[in-house]
């Protein structure tokens, strides 16, 4: 699992620079203010779950899915804490599979 680093939203440009997934998932600190960019430059669909850190009720809250077909870009978020957050304050995110798929997270506001 590796930790992404998160670009802050300013004025002035910034080079996004993507980072590639890691195999074995991501994840990333989460204030509430975070969105991911998500682009797929593979000719298969990639399919991104949020595992979610919360029950309501006793009841466990379902991962959500996202699929990113080939050459999309998709923007993903925010993600309030509850339920998205781990004990830590992360949100973990895994992949159907790892090529070609990229991520940026970005704070704003």
């Amino acid at each position: 699992m590796a930790t992404l680093s998160i670009l802050t939203s300013a004025v002035s440009d910034q080079d996004l620079g993507d980072v590639a997934v890691a195999a074995g998932g991501d994840q990333v600190l989460n204030d509430g203010k975070i969105i991911l960019i998500f682009k797929n430059s593979n000719a298969s669909d990639r399919t991104i779950t949020f595992a979610t850190g919360g029950t309501v009720l006793g009841l466990t809250i379902e991962n959500p899915t996202l699929v990113i077909s080939q050459n999309e870009t998709k923007v993903h978020g925010p993600y309030p804490p509850f339920p998205w957050n781990d004990s830590n304050g992360y949100v973990q995110l895994t992949y159907s599979a790892d090529a070609g798929l990229t991520v940026r997270p970005i704070r704003v506001g």
